[in-house]
């Protein structure tokens, strides 16, 4: 007859108090196992309620690691605080307050601030008696103990490292006196040295160029005074810009762009006065000695001679209108003519006149200009003349 639970002898057994609640859940499931097997009831054990246990001892492990890492973390605060408590301690007993931190560098400082003065006063006091040392050395000397032959031996050293390289020294004073020697055989006036070329449509001769710039004979470019030549070319009532360009390999070329005619007028007498864009007086004759440029009738200006810039006002305002224009349009002008009234009157080559009015009005009336002469060329019109002093053109057929 088996005894009941309560009677069973408890001799040798632990409370359950004293159990780990791993081991009794171990315990627990292996007797509930053997139990299931030893009365056949495998089959008929529900899963829910194994993988419900398993779950909850993950659970337990999980939050025993959390618990574990919340200590590690307590334990290293208080390590810090303990760390800092005795720190603070021991700047207490040997008094390192900031205070005192503070104290020890201004110390610092100061004292080297008083060696380095002590150091120039021996620098100074060894310059006396010894006037030809430089610093660097006598600081050598100082720093170097007496009778310490291995120091002797590095700063003997040193000092051979620091002797010139003499092959170098005379290679490059070689260089030097060869290139004076070359600047001063290229510049003698007995050597003929190079060409002289005068480049540009432009009127001013190779012979005149030399003269400018005191070329001698034989020619010698490096002996022409390039300032002079610049200087006498760019003078020139018949130069308008002028440059030195040098070519391979011993040309000096003059490049020169002269002026260009720009209109034809009279002077007072008999000579006529021709101008370029901006007023100079580039030529005299008797007559309009070319077509390259429209003449104009009916006025006249002062007597000039050449290279003078001419300062007639109708005149001024006649270039400014011709300058706006294009080429081709201009090389289609024969004849201004400037009325009584100062009005302007234009003559092309196909005879028929335009009627501009005053030049300033020429300037705001630029436009219709233009376009008025492309319909004449476009589309043949003959016409008595056309008139632009209106708001509107008006054409006389």
């Amino acid at each position: 007859m088996k005894r009941p639970n309560w009677f069973q002898p408890k001799i040798g057994r632990k409370r359950p108090e004293s159990r780990q609640p791993g081991q009794e859940r171990t315990r627990r499931l292996s007797r509930d196992s053997s139990r299931q097997e030893g009365d056949g009831s495998s089959s008929s054990r529900n899963p829910s309620e194994g993988h419900r246990e398993t779950s909850t001892f993950r659970q337990e492990m999980r939050a025993a690691r959390l618990r574990q890492e919340q200590r590690r973390k307590e334990e290293q605060e208080r390590q810090k605080e303990r760390e800092k408590v005795r720190q603070e301690a021991q700047a207490y007993i040997y008094g390192r307050t900031e205070e005192a931190e503070q104290k020890a560098l201004e110390d610092r400082a100061a004292g080297r601030e008083t060696f380095r003065l002590r150091q120039e006063q021996k620098a100074e006091a060894l310059e006396q008696k010894e006037p030809g040392t430089s610093r660097f050395r006598r600081r050598k000397k100082a720093a170097a103990p007496a009778g310490s032959e291995k120091t002797g031996k590095k700063r003997t050293r040193r000092r051979g490292k620091r002797r010139l390289n003499w092959p170098r020294v005379l290679l490059l004073l070689g260089s030097v006196a060869l290139l004076i020697a070359s600047y001063v055989t290229l510049h003698q006036p007995w050597l003929a040295f190079g060409r002289l070329e005068v480049t540009g449509n432009t009127v001013v001769t190779l012979d005149e160029v030399k003269e400018m710039g005191d070329a001698g004979d034989p020619l010698n470019i490096f002996n022409i005074n390039r300032k002079k030549l610049l200087t006498s070319l760019r003078s020139d009532y018949r130069v308008e810009k002028a440059d030195l360009a040098l070519g391979w390999p011993n040309i000096l070329r003059v490049v020169i762009t002269d002026r260009q005619p720009a209109l034809y007028v009279a002077m007072e007498g008999t000579q006529y006065a021709k101008l370029d864009p901006t007023g100079h007086i580039i030529g005299l004759a008797d007559g309009i000695t070319g077509g390259d440029a429209p003449f104009v009738s009916g006025w006249h200006i002062a007597q000039g001679d050449l290279g003078d810039v001419t300062e007639d006002e109708e005149i001024q305002g006649i270039l400014g209108f011709l300058r706006k224009l294009d080429p081709e349009l201009k090389e289609r002008i024969m004849e201004i003519h400037v009325d009584e009234n100062k009005s302007l009157k234009i003559y092309l080559h196909n005879g028929i006149p335009v009627i501009l009015g005053t030049y300033e009005n020429a300037q705001s009336k630029l436009k219709t200009f233009k376009a008025i002469c492309q319909e004449l060329e476009a589309k043949k019109i003959k016409a008595q003349y056309i008139d632009l002093t209106y708001e509107k053109p008006y054409i006389k057929l």
